[in-house]
């Protein structure tokens, strides 16, 4: 028979494992959802570009576009590292958090 001390840590990890999952595949369905309105929002956007631009209304400057967008994606990056180290800690929680997400991404 267990003791009550190992019972109690078994408990937690339940907790967190199972919390996890039910959150991670809610953040992955509505991930998904998000991500589909904004491509939707994007595109819109750009066709309204490319046709102002078309007609001499505006003048893009795809150059200093192409410098932001590339900016974005490298701040993006630096967060992402620092999430990781926050993963690491919380192993039972992030590992179901993370299947969850891949679910919920996939059925979204």
């Amino acid at each position: 028979m267990a003791d009550n001390g190992s019972s109690d840590i078994l408990m937690n990890i339940l907790y967190q494992a199972g919390g996890g999952f039910i959150m991670g595949f809610a953040v992955g369905y509505a991930l998904k959802k998000i991500i589909k309105i904004a491509l939707v929002v994007l595109g819109i956007f750009v066709m309204a570009l490319l046709y102002l631009s078309n007609k001499g209304i505006i003048d893009v400057h795809y150059d200093a576009l192409a410098r932001e967008i590339e900016n974005a994606l490298g701040s993006a990056a630096g967060e992402a590292t620092s999430m990781k180290a926050y993963i690491i800690a919380n192993v039972p929680f992030a590992a179901t958090f993370l299947a969850g997400v891949y679910l919920g991404l996939k059925k979204g």
